[in-house]
């Protein structure tokens, strides 16, 4: 299957400011796919191993990048902890 093409157009203020922080080129691209797939996996639109393939980068790169910002990598809420509990008690019977 051929790669989808997605075109983005900026302000030309826009624009050069990116390019005074380094972003142009293939460096804009990768940045715009990686801060695209950390945002959708924190929504919980794309699972982490699709949103790794969009950013192109390996999984254990691309969890490391969610640390990086902060994006919880694993969601452990309270109810799967009281589940867990009520189970491990269950062993002990």
């Amino acid at each position: 299957m051929e790669p989808a093409t997605v075109e983005i157009s900026f302000s030309p203020e826009v624009f050069v400011a990116m390019r005074m922080i380094g972003l142009e080129g293939e460096d804009l691209a990768r940045e715009m796919k990686r801060v695209m797939a950390v945002d959708l996996f924190k929504r919980g639109l794309l699972s982490i191993g699709k949103a790794a393939e969009l950013a192109e980068m390996c999984l254990a790169d691309f969890m490391d990048l969610l640390v990086r910002n902060e994006v919880a990598v694993v969601k452990y809420t309270l109810e799967d902890f009281r589940q867990d509990m009520e189970a491990l008690e269950g062993l002990d019977q």
